[in-house]
């Protein structure tokens, strides 16, 4: 996910009017839905006057600056900001992919770096009038121009700096999503690219009052603008060897531009006129705004977020689409009643075996593995409201996310493994085809272990470019890591739970031989849970609060066929998924379970780090669910309970049971009773409706069914 938020420009020497420039996005997806032709412009405060703005790729996170004054950030696509650092003369701002990591330029000051999102900030190199910057995705490789001056490239996130090119009146810069094609524009010069991180440089087109400039995420097609008359925008598909002026009727002081990730759509902003946008790289613009005077233009990585900067305010398209509520934090239970997750089912349909979630819940990955073609991988930036397909389709087995949702890794089975580096825009496969069967990921998205059905376990420590094998050949069903790597474990169907302390070099066996089917992992890999898959007297849930040396049985009310389980950072919050069976939740790390809900068949669960947005894929993985709120069980009196059984027969041993009452979230228990010697119990938990569907794996005929609630 790229965000290269560029820098932005004050008031011109030799000029009478203020000539402000832009943030110039370089993304990863087309812009789709959102542009300056349709109606739905927010403003917005702060009642800020910014000569600049730059975004995140999600375009969650904004950072904008006053010449003059100082920097605001928003983490709420613009709904509220902050006010950062000291009043300098700011005269641009770049941000990584994430929004974590920014960098901001003062025009005879220094450069500014921050690694918290604009919270703190540390002053680099020595004072210029430096005029603008611009930052590769990840925020390592940076580039900055004075002016009058020459240019600087840094490759340790701002730490040091390297002077390049000649002094010049340089206007603005633009990177490529790796750092490696840059492209710089002098006022009365020319424009000038590199191929080599800034290391040579080449002058390209002709002498003009260059601007603003663009580049798509792979540095091959670029946007520049002239400011003046006459104005234009120029395009140029070739990394900038030619270049092609566009429509007449542009002749405007155009101060900034934007470009989607293929560079098809634009968005450029003029002084003395409005936003202007186009969907065919650059051949035809359109505008239907009253956006006057736009210095800085930005846009989200998908271009359903926009972002303008004008005299007075922040203008900003696309709020969050149908963004799911954040859910109140699970309360502890305690003797005044015991509280349950609320479940929303999500307006998607996916056939997922897997899912993955960011630490706080609002990026997601899934994985569709249906039929014997399989499908997409599917990706949400909100909470699951709405979701993007991605990948190629394939019989997706696993996938895994770093902290921030920026890495991503996805398993095929009978294929290879694929990484992301931007959220899941585009894959690389990588390592051979295998069984691949489950996979897990570090917080920052470096170390990596996936496991290999009938095969070996498999590490890799530079985020799934190389992999080396490790243990033994197994029939490995599950793996988990704690945040750093360090601590993993792996399960095996029909076989123990393996634990490693040196990231995957050695394996310990502990345990005793089940049909393990999925595993879990605190993030400092003490606290674990694991799930068994059956109906024997051994299918319950496991949890180890040493690491794995020692296990403990919960669950163990019935056997189930658990399918997925899920925790917390902290290890106190999880939850399981079962076939023929609803979905469970606990609070106090594993030693108490509680259902409340009839999602049937789930067969993938993940949590966000303090395990209060759960999402889990149910009904044979038709359907998604996802927690809204958290509700507290109400007792209703015995005299007053009003309950039925209607029974269903499935198949010759396999029946479901619906239990509706009037008794929401409140406990039964389903006694069957043959000839009198013969007795069998189902326990369950009717949702916030009264209502439950219970699926057993027994023949019931001649059975007599009785309904209690306790």
């Amino acid at each position: 996910m790229i965000k290269q938020s560029e820098f932005f420009p004050r008031r011109r020497r030799g000029l009478s009017t203020l000539v402000v420039a832009v943030f110039v996005s370089s993304l990863l997806t087309p812009l789709v839905g959102a542009r300056a032709d349709d109606s739905g412009w927010v403003k917005r405060d702060p009642s800020c006057s910014c000569q600049g703005i730059a975004a995140s790729s999600d375009g969650s996170k904004i950072a904008g600056f006053v010449n003059g004054g100082k920097i605001v950030t928003s983490a709420n696509y613009g709904a509220t900001w902050t006010a950062h650092e000291s009043n300098r003369n700011w005269s641009g701002i770049a941000s990584s992919s994430d929004g974590t990591k920014l960098v901001a330029t003062v025009e005879g000051g220094q450069i500014y770096t921050s690694t918290d999102s604009g919270a703190t900030w540390t002053a680099r190199d020595s004072v210029r009038p430096w005029f603008g910057v611009s930052s590769s995705s990840d925020g390592t490789k940076l580039v900055a121009i004075v002016n009058p001056g020459q240019i600087y490239t840094s490759t340790d996130s701002g730490a040091s700096w390297t002077a390049h090119e000649t002094t010049r009146a340089w206007r603005a810069v633009t990177s490529s999503s790796d750092g490696t094609k840059l492209v710089a524009v002098v006022r009365d010069g020319q424009i000038y690219t590199s191929a080599d991180s800034g290391a040579t440089w080449i002058p390209r087109d002709s002498t003009r009052l260059w601007f603003w400039v663009a580049s798509s995420s792979d540095g091959t097609k670029l946007a520049a603008v002239v400011y003046g008359n006459p104005g234009n925008i120029y395009t140029s598909s070739d990394s900038g060897a030619t270049w092609t002026v566009r429509s007449s009727d542009l002749n405007k002081y155009w101060q900034g531009i934007a470009m989607s990730a293929d560079g098809s759509k634009l968005i450029a902003s003029a002084y003395m006129g409005t936003v202007y946008t186009s969907k065919d790289y650059g051949v035809t613009w359109a505008t239907d705004n009253t956006i006057q005077n736009s210095y800085g233009v930005a846009t989200s990585a998908d271009g359903s977020h926009l972002y303008a900067t004008s005299q007075s305010y922040i203008y900003t398209y696309g709020a969050p689409a149908a963004p799911t509520p954040t859910p109140t934090p699970t309360p502890t239970a305690s003797s005044s009643g015991t509280y349950f997750y609320a479940w929303t089912k999500l307006d998607f349909t996916c056939n997922c075996s897997s899912i993955a979630s960011s630490s706080d819940g609002s990026k997601l990955i899934a994985g569709d593995d249906f039929g014997s073609t399989g499908g997409h991988l599917y990706i949400s930036s909100n909470y699951g409201a709405t979701w993007t397909s991605r990948g190629p389709i394939q019989i997706w087995s696993a996938v895994a996310s770093s902290s921030d949702g920026t890495k991503l890794v996805a398993t095929v089975k009978e294929g290879q493994i694929y990484s992301s580096t931007d959220s899941g825009v585009t894959w690389t496969p990588r390592d051979s085809n295998r069984r691949w069967d489950s996979v897990a990921s570090s917080s920052d998205g470096t170390k990596l272990v996936a496991s290999v059905e009938g095969g070996w376990l498999y590490t890799s420590a530079d985020s799934g470019a190389t992999w080396t094998a490790r243990d033994s050949v197994r029939n490995w069903t599950s793996v988990a890591s704690s945040s750093d790597g360090t601590k993993l474990v792996a399960v095996s169907r029909a076989d123990q739970i393996f634990t490693s302390a040196n990231s995957g070099v050695t394996w310990t066996p502990r345990e005793t031989a089940r049909l393990w089917r999925s595993v879990a992992s605190s993030s400092d890999g003490t606290k674990l849970a694991a799930a068994v898959y059956g109906s024997s007297d051994s299918s319950f849930i496991y949890i180890s609060s040493d690491s794995g040396a020692s296990w403990t049985v919960t669950a163990n009310d019935a056997p189930r066929y658990w399918q997925a389980i899920a925790m917390s950072s902290d290890g106190t919050k999880l939850v399981a998924a079962s076939y023929m069976g609803t979905v469970y939740t606990s609070q106090n790390s594993g030693v108490t379970w509680t259902s409340g809900n009839s999602i049937q068949n789930g067969n993938a669960v993940t949590s966000s780090a303090d395990g209060s947005k759960l999402v889990v894929s149910g009904t044979l993985g038709a359907y998604l669910y996802t927690t809204a709120k958290i509700v507290k069980e109400t007792k209703t009196p015995p005299s007053k309970v009003r309950g039925s059984i209607t029974i269903k027969k499935l198949s010759a041993k396999s029946y479901s049971l619906t239990v509706t009452s009037n008794a929401p979230v409140s406990k039964f228990t389903i006694t069957a009773t043959k000839n009198k010697s013969k007795t069998l119990t189902f326990k369950g938990t009717t949702d916030s409706k009264g209502a439950a569907v219970i699926k057993v794996a027994v023949n019931l005929l001649g059975y007599s069914l009785s309904l209690k609630f306790t």
